[in-house]
C-alpha cells in the first residue's frame, strides 16, 4: 500500500493510481498470491483526507460466473474509506468526500457511475463503498443494458459460479450412487 502525504491533491493521486491500474494486469476476484501484490499496489492512502482507495481494472466478472449479463464483464472499479487522519480509527462515509475522489477518478465518466454500499461484515464496519464504471473490450465506458442478473444477453450455455457448482455436486453425486457404472 501506498501513502500519498499531505502535499498530494486529489487529481494527482488519482492520476497516479489510474496510470498503475491501467499498466498492472487486471483483477478477477480470486484469492491468488498475485491477487494479493496486485491489490497491494492498487491501494494507496490520502494522508490528507484520511481516505483510503483502490483502484483496479477489473475483468471476468461475467466470464468468470459473477454476473449473468456479460455487459458487466470488466469495469474500472474504485474502493473508498475513510479513517480519521489523526488517530487511524475508522469513520464514516464522507459524501463531500467521496463526490470529490469520484470526479477525480472518472470526471465526464461519472455519468457511467454504479455505486454499491458495503456488503461483508468488514465491509460494512469500515464503510467501504464501492464505485465501478463498466467498459466495452476497448475499455471505453458503456452504460450496460438492463440488470447485472439479467440471461437476456447471455450467450447460450453459460452458467454461473453458483450454477457450475451446483452442477459439480450433481455430477459427483451421481458417481457416488452409481459407482460400478463407468
Amino acid at each position: 500500500m501506498r501513502t500519498f502525504d499531505t502535499h498530494w491533491l486529489k487529481a494527482s493521486v488519482a492520476r497516479e493510481m489510474r496510470r498503475v491500474a491501467r499498466t498492472s494486469r487486471s483483477y478477477n476476484g480470486l484469492a491468488t498470491p498475485e491477487n494479493r501484490r496486485l491489490m497491494s499496489a492498487c491501494t494507496a492512502k490520502h494522508a490528507a483526507t484520511g481516505t483510503l482507495l483502490i483502484f483496479t481494472r477489473d475483468t471476468g466478472m461475467h466470464s468468470g460466473g459473477w454476473w449473468k449479463n456479460p455487459d458487466y464483464e470488466r469495469c474500472w472499479h474504485l474502493s473508498v474509506s475513510f479513517h480519521d487522519p489523526a488517530t487511524g480509527e475508522d469513520a464514516p462515509k464522507d459524501v463531500r468526500l467521496t463526490d470529490e475522489w469520484l470526479e477525480a477518478f472518472y470526471g465526464d465518466d461519472c455519468r457511467y457511475v454504479w455505486a454499491e454500499p458495503p456488503f461483508s461484515p468488514e465491509g460494512k464496519r469500515a464503510d467501504v463503498w464501492h464505485y465501478r464504471v463498466f467498459c466495452d473490450p476497448a475499455w471505453s465506458p458503456i452504460l450496460p443494458r438492463g440488470e447485472v442478473y439479467t440471461k437476456d444477453f447471455t450467450e447460450r450455455g453459460w452458467m454461473s459460479f453458483s450454477e457450475l457448482k451446483n452442477a459439480h455436486h450433481t455430477a459427483l453425486a451421481q458417481l457416488v450412487e452409481q459407482p460400478g457404472e463407468q
